[in-house]
């Protein structure tokens, strides 16, 4: 039994329930240190927004590049305080709870107003599908200097783990969304995309500067069929979009260039896409719930660790696939990560043959999406988990 890990099992309408009957955590402040660009942000600010607008929190976010912020959220939203950190950390008053994503490392003197409040503290952690993280979530630890009691919260994938983000609208927007092929040309005539195109295959690409792009590119020509990649691009205005260029004999392979779009916009990116290429982690989430075929671009870590997490992630996905079916999406994961380590063929025959099974495994993505739907979210998770924090002191 994982010391201080809070099993949740509730469905969830009695979650809703039990949560406004004893709500004792009114505020929370989040703090966030950028280093994945957009991922990290990402996760902290829709985690901050769905607790101040679903569950009516008092929300603060501090983060520390304001840039990469404005990226994804050009207009914000008021019922999220969003700070700079580092902060005049002598006039800060900590909130009921207090996150620390990603282990940021909080200065002395917020941990200080975090004793005088007697804050919930928790470190939440990134995402990851490996099973020693189920052994460390809600794993308690007491700061040496003050006492005060901090908590990590791993998100995952089962309920063992802290689950992932969810808003409660967020399928019902996606099925609406995709009945809808009106509301989609709609939706792509703002964004500078093509409207859908019968026996066009709308791939999206969003990566890491690494990713073996050309060698995507020269291996969708030898689908067989007209393919659309659609990039945003940071920087590039509407009236320099759709920079297509087409490649490949017969004009077989276009490739988009659009603007850059909010992180709300980006989730409809994804359902209108026929298959994503995502990276990090707050897209990497976004796209599994997408419920389209999907190859992550996982950020690199030191000594090949990202690939043990890569890895496990695929063996999650494994019981949701055909063998075929499963190998063509592992093969691409090696491909788009690593560059392949199938050594019994050659890498463009791999490349394409792996292309051509993955792009149809719709019902397999499907079954993974409804998967994680029927599991708790890790915005109610953490706010049970500090009730009853609070509730046993």
């Amino acid at each position: 039994m994982i010391a201080g890990c809070l099993s949740i099992s509730l469905g969830h309408d009695r979650n809703e329930e039990t949560l406004k009957n004893i709500m004792s955590i009114q505020s929370v402040d989040i703090f966030c240190a950028v280093v994945d660009n957009y991922g990290d942000i990402g996760v902290c600010w829709r985690l901050a927004r769905q607790m101040a607008v679903e569950r009516g929190l008092i929300t603060q976010l501090y983060v520390d590049d304001r840039e990469s912020f404005r990226a994804i959220v050009p207009e914000g939203d008021g019922r999220v305080e969003v700070l700079d950190w580092p902060l005049p950390q002598k006039d800060y008053v900590a909130a009921d709870m207090v996150i620390e994503a990603f282990a940021c490392n909080l200065p002395d003197e917020v941990i200080a107003a975090m004793v005088r409040k007697q804050a919930v503290w928790i470190d939440l952690e990134y995402l990851t599908a490996e099973d020693w993280a189920v052994g460390c979530h809600a794993v308690p630890s007491v700061h040496p200097s003050t006492g005060l009691t901090k908590t990590l919260f791993f998100p995952g994938f089962n309920e063992h783990t802290g689950g992932i983000i969810r808003e409660n609208d967020l399928i019902l927007r996606r099925n609406t969304f995709l009945k809808d092929k009106n509301a989609q040309n709609l939706w792509r005539k703002a964004h500078f995309i093509p409207e859908i195109a019968e026996k066009t295959l709308d791939i999206g690409l969003f990566c890491y500067k690494t990713a073996p792009i050309t060698s995507l590119l020269d291996s969708l020509m030898d689908l067989g069929r007209k393919i659309r990649v659609l990039r945003p691009v940071r920087g590039l205005s509407s009236s320099s979009s759709r920079l297509g260029k087409e490649i490949g004999a017969g004009n077989a392979v276009e490739v988009i260039d659009i603007p850059f779009m909010p992180q709300y916009d980006y989730d409809y990116f994804l359902w209108t896409c026929d298959v994503n290429f995502v990276r990090g982690e707050d897209s990497f989430v976004r796209a599994q719930y997408a419920a389209k075929p999907f190859v992550w671009n996982i950020y690199v870590q030191d000594k090949n660790a990202h690939l043990v997490k890569m890895d496990a992630f695929l063996n999650r996905l494994r019981p949701f696939y055909d063998e075929s079916g499963f190998e063509s999406l592992a093969n691409l994961h090696d491909l788009w990560n690593e560059g392949g380590r199938n050594s019994s063929i050659t890498t463009k025959d791999l490349w394409r043959d792996s292309l051509k099974s993955f792009v149809g495994q719709t019902d397999a993505a499907r079954a993974w999406a409804d998967y994680l739907v029927d599991q708790t979210d890790l915005c109610t998770r953490l706010i049970t988990f500090a009730e009853t924090q609070n509730k046993n002191r």
